[in-house]
């Protein structure tokens, strides 16, 4: 099979290990969610801190 099938399965797995692993333990579920919506939050921060530092003219 093809290297890329290969990579998809993989992500498939993984992702269907943490749903597994969310349904039955909600402490799993609740740090999981939290370090979604933390990541998240910290990628749009430094997003736009970024883009505020390209377009900033000294």
């Amino acid at each position: 099979m093809d290297k890329r099938i290969y990579t998809l399965i993989f992500f498939f797995v993984i992702y269907f290990l943490m749903a597994v692993g969310m349904l039955l333990f909600a402490p799993l579920q609740q740090f999981l969610t939290g370090m979604l919506f933390g990541l998240a939050g910290l990628l749009l921060f430094f997003g736009f801190f970024g883009l505020w530092l390209l377009e900033r003219k000294d």
